[in-house]
């Protein structure tokens, strides 16, 4: 078929385009190993997107499950109560300090980690072939292409990805992102949608299944002061100017029937997953 539409050229032309992007290939560790407490703190209320993504994931009793930028292991810890074993694989040994936490809290210890970027990785050698390999929300990749093949050869039965559809963060969010950044910063944060893996794979052969549906996203906080210094550590750390963050959180924020100030955020999201035809 003629391709009108090289995908993964266009996405390299994008990501190429963002300072902040080309920071995070330089050295990914680093620009997360100063998140991870601030990761952790945001995810660690959050249920119901978790809950969603693992309702997709088809993950058996004696499964062995890759998580490609697991993180602080918000789906990696629930899908180790599954599957035989989970390999945690990330560039960030802060965010995998996390995840080793959190598997200990829950007295799990069928799970690995591995603390090396995607791009560095050999299947075969760094990383043998799993049941089945998921990527959520990690596929900020300057070769898009080369992620998913890599993606597709690590995995026997079925790869599962999840992706933003349409823009990167909702509206209000968006709003604020151009209060603390500017108009020119904000266009260069985030990536590309759903629709770049999806054609990146039909170039590549594969099909790939994928539903849109709306991810809510919860975090709780003990004072609107908390949510504010936790969001300027994750996004913006040593930021000064606090005051717009301050203003969207004064909107944002309810108080719950506990006495706590919940953020809950509704993003379109893209579960994208094949499975493997000798699966």
């Amino acid at each position: 078929m003629h391709r009108i539409i090289d995908w993964n050229e266009l996405w390299k032309a994008l990501h190429a385009g963002s300072s902040e992007r080309a920071e995070k290939d330089r050295d990914p560790a680093a620009h997360w190993d100063k998140r991870a407490a601030a990761y952790r703190r945001i995810t660690q209320d959050e249920k119901k997107a978790t809950e969603h993504e693992l309702a997709i994931l088809d993950v058996r009793s004696g499964d062995t499950v890759l998580d490609m930028g697991a993180g602080t292991g918000r789906l990696a810890v629930p899908v180790a109560r599954t599957a035989a074993h989970v390999t945690a694989l990330d560039p960030s040994e802060g965010m995998l300090s996390v995840l080793r936490e959190r598997m200990a809290e829950e007295g799990l210890t069928n799970y690995s980690t591995v603390t090396m970027r995607w791009e560095d990785t050999v299947i075969g050698k760094d990383i043998e072939p799993h049941d089945v390999v998921v990527a959520a929300f990690s596929l900020g990749f300057y070769d898009l292409a080369a992620a998913l093949e890599k993606l597709d050869a690590a995995a026997r039965r079925a790869v599962y990805l999840f992706w933003h559809a349409g823009e990167w963060r909702n509206p209000d969010e968006m709003a604020l992102y151009r209060a603390v950044f500017g108009e020119a910063a904000t266009m260069q944060k985030g990536y590309p949608d759903y629709i770049y893996p999806v054609n990146v794979l039909h170039d590549a052969g594969i099909y790939p299944n994928v539903t849109i549906y709306r991810a809510v996203w919860d975090a709780v906080y003990d004072s609107p002061e908390e949510a504010v210094r936790t969001w300027a550590a994750m996004h913006n750390p040593g930021m000064e100017d606090i005051a717009p963050v301050r203003d969207y959180f004064t909107r944002a924020l309810r108080k719950n029937e506990s006495g706590k100030y919940v953020e809950t955020t509704v993003r379109p999201t893209a579960a994208i997953w094949w499975e493997k035809t000798n699966g």
